[in-house]
């Protein structure tokens, strides 16, 4: 089943969205700033004139307050003013990809193109902390650490995932994806699909970490301890994965440019431990440019904890931008592709 509303106001691509219990926002391309009722009925509208709105956020504990991103520059909005910010932060030095907020809201993270986060202060609105010089390109994505107040996890066109505390501005691991996940391609496509980091979740309690990777896998990594230390990897879509968001703790979706969205249980993995990297799995069997080959038993391991961790795959009509799972009577999800409107589906989960 699939719904469509939520159309008509947006002059470009829907680029970001998110879903609380009672309203949906959208930015996208064109600088459109959207604000609708579940309905799909269009409450109020903001445009920047220059630029695009790529990352939106809802507050999760003041109603009224929704943060965004233009361009280079955070801006927050009240509800009920709509017409103009209520605060503006431009400490980026370049466009920024994504924001996320820790769990109190005290601090707001916003990864740009040039590899940089700045970490903002909420309470005292000022900036807290850069972070810079171990993403070499693009930060693509930013995740605070759940129940970990000064940790955050960040993804890029490098191909790097980087755990922070971001406190004293320290890298405390650093992962290559083109090191560790690249075992259902030969060497050669590394060049046509990177394993760049495309999108990062934590489950809510902190178990797991998700990346999204360009080279169609789902790189699974437990968070539950200190370090992260990697599970295995998923492979479901056939081109670059742009999105992962938990349902619970052991569940969560993932969309793609593959035009499909895969819903998965973790839980699932807990009766083959077998089937678990070791923690020295990322050696690539030695291989010096990181690539296993294909009658590496990696492949055959990951191959079948997709099979036993897949649930469903529903088919979307675009690539997709962004997506938000939530529930109401039944798990849904809202999406934004290439389009100017937003669709809802059902998950089958």
């Amino acid at each position: 089943m699939e719904t469509v509303g939520f159309q008509g106001e947006h002059s470009g691509s829907v680029l970001c969205v998110d879903i609380s219990e009672d309203i949906v926002v959208s930015g996208g391309e064109n600088g459109d700033l959207c604000l609708w009722n579940f309905e799909g009925k269009l409450l109020c509208k903001y445009t920047e004139e220059d630029g695009d709105c790529t990352s939106v956020l809802i507050s999760q504990l003041r109603k009224d307050v929704i943060y965004t991103a233009f361009n280079d520059t955070v801006k927050i909005f009240n509800r009920e003013n709509w017409s103009a910010p209520v605060d503006t932060f431009s400490y980026n030095s370049d466009e920024i990809n994504q924001i996320a907020v820790d769990e109190k809201e005290k601090y707001l993270a916003a990864s740009d193109d040039a590899g940089e986060i700045r970490v903002i202060d909420l309470s005292l609105k000022k900036l807290y902390k850069t972070l810079k010089n171990k993403h070499t390109n693009i930060c693509a994505s930013v995740c605070f650490r759940p129940q970990k107040p000064w940790e955050l996890f960040t993804g890029g066109l490098d191909s790097k995932l980087i755990h922070w505390d971001f406190s004293r501005h320290k890298c405390l691991n650093m992962f290559d994806m083109s090191e560790l996940n690249n075992l259902f391609e030969s060497a050669d496509s590394y060049m046509v699909s990177p394993p760049f980091v495309h999108h990062l979740s934590a489950s809510p309690g902190g178990k797991y970490l998700v990346a999204a990777l360009e080279n169609g896998l789902i790189a699974v990594f437990d968070s539950s301890r200190k370090h992260l230390r990697e599970l295995f990897s998923l492979h479901t879509h056939t081109q670059g994965v742009s999105q992962v968001h938990f349902l619970s703790e052991d569940k969560f979706v993932s969309g793609g440019n593959d035009c499909c969205i895969a819903s998965w249980d973790l839980s699932k993995s807990h009766d083959h431990p077998d089937l678990v990297l070791s923690n020295n799995a990322h050696v690539a069997n030695g291989n010096s440019n990181g690539h296993t080959s294909a009658q590496d038993p990696l492949e055959t391991q990951n191959q079948t904890m997709t099979d036993i961790c897949l649930i469903s795959k529903i088919e979307h009509s675009g690539k997709i931008n962004w997506m938000k799972p939530f529930y109401r009577e039944q798990w849904k999800i809202i999406i934004a592709d290439e389009s100017n409107k937003l669709t809802i589906k059902i998950l089958d989960v």
